[in-house]
């Protein structure tokens, strides 16, 4: 027999159990950024650290209040839907993660093209909605007291999903169509931009995989905590999609090392026959000085796209 709480608090538990594993996920990603990027700018290293405080709050709150559920309330079904400020504190802080991330890539995206700030504006405003519709739907929630009223806190909650998969939508785009502007005639850069363009895309569709799933099954099943799968979850994605993107940075730039010494191997074998080894030296120097302008290039890409 299905208990008359799964599709509520039984869904809420699922949620929870997904985003337990994304934060676990989470801190070993963490692990691995201080251990091979601790000489990375205090900007970026305080950023994670943000992150990862804020996490680590989200998910303490969110075991506190399933702890208070279930077991300060056990069998007291007049409380056992009431709102406590560990809800509301949850909430605040998976929303607050999601406006950093997005406010990171709006930054990356100005300094791979400084032109173009327009996009950096629509991606911030965007930012900028979601973290105040979610202010705002913390409010209500708080205001309201209980969760078999979340119906009421409908338009604040549809905007600042809403808000957010606009954004990532936004910013997935962007990255791949200012990544693809500049390709050049280099297999080095052209490898490492591939696999810059892939991480964008990987990264913005989990991101905006969650606001869909928190939006769609908010209004599919309404009077159920279904949505919960996406909402709960959703920071834990932010989290992990930036450090992996952070992470990734030492294999990309030897992937792109590795083909970069692959093609001059190639050019330079293939002039051995020219007399007197003329055409060898001067292709030689003007091999080394492009493969050091596109070593440059190569890593102003990587450090500016993550």
């Amino acid at each position: 027999m299905v208990s008359p709480l799964a599709p509520t608090y039984g869904a809420w538990l699922v949620s929870v159990w997904f985003a337990t594993i994304l934060y676990g996920v989470g801190l070993l990603q963490t692990w691995l950024y201080f251990h091979w990027y601790s000489s990375d700018h205090w900007g970026v290293r305080l950023t994670v650290v943000a992150l990862i405080l804020l996490e680590t709050l989200h998910i303490s709150f969110l075991f506190a209040s399933t702890y208070n559920s279930f077991v300060n309330n056990f069998g007291n079904a007049s409380t056992i839907f009431m709102v406590t400020w560990l809800d509301s504190a949850q909430l605040l802080a998976g929303y607050l993660s999601a406006f950093i991330v997005q406010s990171y890539f709006a930054w990356c995206l100005f300094l791979l093209n400084k032109k173009q700030k327009k996009v950096t504006l629509l991606i911030m405003a965007l930012a900028l909605a979601q973290i105040g519709a979610g202010l705002a739907q913390t409010i209500n929630i708080t205001v309201l007291g209980t969760l078999l009223k979340i119906e009421a806190t409908k338009p604040a909650l549809i905007f600042q999903s809403a808000a957010t998969l606009s954004c990532d939508a936004v910013i997935t785009i962007a990255l791949y169509l200012t990544l693809r502007s500049k390709r050049t005639g280099m297999d080095s850069t052209n490898t490492l931009l591939q696999k810059l363009t892939v991480i964008a895309v990987n990264r913005g569709a989990f991101t905006t995989l969650g606001a869909a799933v928190n939006m769609t099954l908010f209004l599919a099943l309404p009077g159920t905590f279904y949505y919960l799968l996406g909402l709960m979850t959703s920071s834990k994605l932010y989290l992990n999609s930036m450090l992996a993107t952070l992470n990734t940075r030492q294999h990309i730039k030897q992937t792109a090392h590795d083909s970069e010494r692959a093609w001059n191997s190639i050019h330079l074998a293939g002039l051995s026959t020219v007399p007197n080894g003329t055409g060898t030296t001067m292709l030689t120097a003007y091999n080394s000085e492009d493969t050091k302008s596109n070593r440059i290039l190569n890593g102003s890409l990587v450090e500016n796209m993550i």
